[in-house]
């Protein structure tokens, strides 16, 4: 059970304002800046229904409460280290440099004055000039200089931050994306406002609101340990908690030593460079476990992580520690970015690696992941070629159940871990792939929804003739390259659509590629207006496959039995482009 020293009330001046202790994102634990646009919206659309109230002159409007924040205040330690609040006071420095710089910016001895008074005040000082800065708000070091040099630096003499620091990472940009966001509101408020003197009162009403209107609880904890208790059970339901910020506090708290802590933090730094977007992240964490333990859910992910690893960390002697685990997050991490982007190098393989992204098939990237620990890239276009028709015959062609299919991929997976070989692991693979017969049957008979998919099957296709022809590459699998057309259209001219509309305008019979920039004006016209689309198309997948057998020339109706035919034809190809693999 967690000590609470107290829980105060704390107004956001309270929590953030000079001559207060400053509050500091520890190393050892929280996350970096993580809220998009639509939290900072959100955000700022509370503000402006509390300013409203508030300047109302309403008794109950005069504070908002935002919600708890965390806190170690030991009472050996100076300052407050912030365990839970980060994305809020982050947010709301950001929103008070966006109103420093406009007044600053209005260029009137008052106006400046008070952008001077908002950045001493609220955001960072200097006691002397010759003394370090102050910064009341002290983010984590993944975020701490980039903060700073955008946001804290402020020259009283310029009205500008140094911005030496440049976005090298996800939350940077979401840092300048707040910011922007702020600014461009405010100025399209100020419009309102055609005078300087009624700009001034709304920008030091709405400084106001945030000083001392938003209202806060600070819990105190004594320790780290009790910290995180709190963390945990407070966020346990909300959107602003992740399992990978989970995951590293978990690893904080069990490090033995600084060696460790620092060692889970070069390994954070590598999640954070090699990933573009958070979301990656969390599919990352959860991709590496599968690949070790089998199939574990995004929801119970964090419990069964910290279940495990506390019986080994807690062993002792220990065998296995936080040490070794960062590292091997960290090694698997840079091999988990070269499968999702189809950077191994090696040509074969990642051009397989983009029909895995094409396909959006994420289920395969934890058995790769695994096989690639002990094996080359180049040792395991034979497994991914068998894993890709395994998908396409079974889930995206054959709409069987797919979470069969992941639970086979993930026990292969963890498998490998645990030493099987390459050799066994496709042989189990080939015995799961529906043979021929069933394949065709399902394709001659499949409607696909998704556009993705329809590209990705279509193109294949289209690299098979081409190479069955003789005809010299053409890439086509990438978006701006080509689209999906529907021959038989989603709205065709009325007195001509068919039975059953909506059976078969999706069916892959119906539909085929064309390159460039889609022509809306004839997708929806008869067979006759747009031929010429599909005759002089440089696609053989349009041009070769009887797409003519649509229509009926005699009656001028499109035909159901040419959809069903054409379907059929496709499926035969379909057999060579994604083999059963059964000669193996």
């Amino acid at each position: 059970m967690a000590i609470i020293k107290q829980a105060a009330r704390q107004t956001l001046g309270q929590l953030i304002g000079a001559n207060n202790p400053v509050v500091t994102v520890p190393d050892d634990s929280q996350r970096q800046y993580s809220w998009t646009k639509k939290e900072v919206d959100v955000y700022w659309g509370d503000i402006m229904k509390f300013k409203e109230s508030r300047d109302s002159g309403k008794e109950s409007a005069s504070e908002y409460f935002i919600g708890p924040v965390v806190t170690i205040t030991a009472d050996s330690v100076q300052g407050r280290s912030l365990l839970d609040g980060q994305q809020r006071l982050t947010t709301s420095t950001i929103l008070l440099a966006a109103i420093r710089d406009i007044l600053w910016q209005m260029k009137s001895p008052e106006s400046m004055s008070s952008a001077n008074n908002i950045q001493r005040d609220y955001i960072a000082r200097k006691s002397g000039r010759k003394e370090p800065m102050e910064y009341f708000l002290v983010l984590s070091l993944f975020d701490r200089d980039f903060f700073r040099d955008n946001i804290q630096d402020w020259s009283e003499i310029t009205g500008e931050c140094s911005k030496i620091e440049g976005a090298t990472r996800p939350s940077h940009k979401l840092i300048q994306d707040a910011y922007s966001n702020f600014h461009n509101k405010i100025t399209f408020l100020l419009q309102r406002h055609p005078e300087d003197d009624s700009r001034l009162d709304f920008l030091d009403s709405l400084r106001e609101c945030l000083i001392n209107g938003l209202v806060f609880v600070e819990i105190q904890t004594p320790n780290s340990s009790d910290a995180n208790e709190v963390f945990e059970t407070i966020n346990s339901r909300g959107k602003d908690l992740s399992t990978v910020d989970l995951v590293r506090n978990f690893l904080m708290e069990k490090s033995t030593g600084d060696h460790e802590k620092y060692r889970v933090n070069d390994a954070w730094r590598s999640l954070l460079d090699d990933f573009e977007r958070r979301e990656e992240i969390e599919k990352f964490l959860r991709h590496f476990w599968v690949s070790r333990h089998g199939d574990v859910k995004s929801h119970s992910l964090y419990t069964t992580i910290r279940k495990d690893l506390t019986v080994h960390f807690d062993k002792r002697p220990q065998r296995y520690g936080v040490g070794a685990f960062s590292a091997e997050l960290e090694g698997a991490a840079g091999r988990y970015a070269e499968l999702i982007t189809g950077s191994t190098g090696h040509g074969e393989f990642d051009a397989s690696l983009g029909e895995i992204k094409a396909m959006g098939a994420d289920a395969l990237y934890p058995l790769l992941l695994s096989a690639s620990e002990s094996t080359s890239y180049d040792g395991l276009q034979q497994l991914v070629d068998a894993a890709i028709s395994y998908y396409v015959r079974w889930t995206m062609v054959g709409r069987r159940e797919s979470t069969l299919l992941e639970e086979n991929i993930f026990d292969i997976a963890k498998g490998l871990y645990r030493g099987d070989s390459i050799e066994s692991a496709l042989q189990k693979i080939v015995a799961w792939i529906p043979d021929d017969e069933t394949f065709k049957s399902d394709f001659s008979e499949a409607s696909i929804s998704k556009q993705s998919q329809a590209r990705y099957l279509l193109a294949k296709i289209e690299h098979f003739l081409r190479a069955e022809n003789d005809v010299s590459e053409e890439v086509v699998l990438g978006d701006g390259k080509v689209y999906v057309e529907n021959i038989y259209p989603h709205k065709p001219e009325k007195g001509s659509m068919l039975d059953d509309h909506d059976a078969w305008v999706g069916r892959l019979g119906n539909l085929t590629l064309l390159a460039g920039k889609k022509k809306s004006d004839l997708s929806n016209q008869p067979f006759p207006e747009k031929e010429h689309l599909y005759s002089g198309s440089a696609l053989l997948v349009s041009s070769h496959t009887k797409v003519e057998s649509l229509w009926d020339r005699a009656k001028a109706e499109w035909r159901v039995e040419g959809i069903e035919a054409r379907q059929m034809n496709l499926a035969s190809v379909a057999l060579n482009v994604w083999p059963s693999f059964g000669s193996l």
